[in-house]
């Protein structure tokens, strides 16, 4: 009876201490690696073109003012008209320096026949050396100031100082000017100069002879012109260099105006292009998410050359690497992922 009574109570004792079948434990699942698109990384060619903003500005270019003061005779010229080098442009009344001229010319005559006299008379001892110096300064300080305004008449004529464009006219006849009236201006479009500045980086590549492209803002023709000079040093705020250009102008440019460029550096060797979408703008820069042993690591890099859909990356970069193009808010550095490799 005893042991059917242990035997009876035994399931019930199996059921209180939790026998039967052990369950598995419930806890989370560990996350799948995210699958990333990458580019591999290889050294290449490739073109150096920058494009920067630049002004067309005139061959030469100048503001006219009379040198002397008076009254202005007669205009010669008209408004946006082309004039050769050395036309007259505006004469200012002489009648007053030509009378004075006149005056000193009388007083020249008796000033050198006072000379010749006191000469014979110093040669016969009638006259101290002294006596005649005066009378042979009197004489060179008249000379002087018949030179002096000779000059004066000649400067009262304003001529072109080279062929170009005149621009609009200041002032009309029979008004009284002087040195710091602005007459008008003439400028020199044929040949045209383009002039920009190219960032530091790339000053030690500017040389003379080096071909750019340059558009107007409202065409699509495209120009030529020929790097003839720079300046001597970057410019200390800017950190730019600038630089002048030179190109034939048919009439269609005109001076003043914006145009973008297109610089052709020529080739750099051992460059590493990115797409544009895989760059990271930072706080201080740009960086890019290379993966490594599997891991995202995160480099910091300067941009380079741009083209249509590439950037060139300047920093920590090897052959090999690669470089996420996917899944860039994604990931993390450290983190562990599973790569793609794509074509360029």
């Amino acid at each position: 009876m005893k042991n059917k009574l242990i035997i009876a109570m035994l399931p019930l004792v199996l059921v209180a201490c939790g026998g039967g079948e052990e369950k598995p434990a419930v806890g989370p699942k560990a996350m799948p690696k995210l699958t990333v698109d990458v580019v591999k990384m290889m050294p290449g060619s490739v073109v150096r073109t920058i494009a920067i903003p630049g002004s067309v500005i005139p061959s030469e270019e100048v503001q006219l003012y009379s040198e002397v003061s008076g009254r202005v005779q007669s205009i010669s010229f008209k408004e946006g008209q082309t004039v050769k080098k050395g036309a007259v442009l505006l004469q200012v009344d002489t009648d007053v320096l030509k009378a004075q001229r006149a005056q000193l010319k009388v007083e020249l005559d008796l000033a050198k026949k006072d000379e010749a006299r006191k000469k014979i008379l110093l040669n016969a001892k009638g006259i101290s050396v002294e006596e005649y110096e005066k009378v042979a300064s009197q004489l060179a300080n008249i000379e002087a100031q018949i030179d002096l305004i000779n000059v004066q008449i000649s400067k009262a004529t304003v001529r072109a100082p080279f062929s170009g464009r005149i621009g609009l006219r200041r002032v009309s006849e029979g008004a009284v000017i002087s040195p710091t009236t602005l007459i008008t201006s003439i400028v020199q479009e044929n040949p045209i100069k383009i002039e920009f500045s190219i960032s530091e980086r790339y000053a030690n590549s500017v040389k003379a002879g080096q071909t750019i492209h340059f558009k107007t803002d409202n065409s699509t023709t495209s120009y030529s012109a020929t790097v003839y000079a720079f300046e001597s040093m970057v410019d200390q705020g800017t950190r730019m260099l600038t630089v002048r250009a030179t190109a034939p102008n048919t009439g269609k440019l005109i001076a003043g105006t914006f145009v973008s460029i297109d610089y052709d550096l020529g080739n750099e060797q051992n460059a590493y292009m990115v797409p544009a979408e895989s760059i990271i703008p930072v706080l201080k820069g740009q960086v890019i998410y290379v993966v490594r042993g599997g891991m995202v690591t995160e480099v910091a890099v300067a941009i380079g050359i741009r083209n249509a859909d590439q950037v060139q990356v300047i920093g920590e970069i090897n052959q090999g690497d690669l470089v996420l193009i996917s899944g860039l808010l994604a990931v993390r550095p450290g983190m562990p992922v599973n790569t793609k490799t794509v074509e360029p």
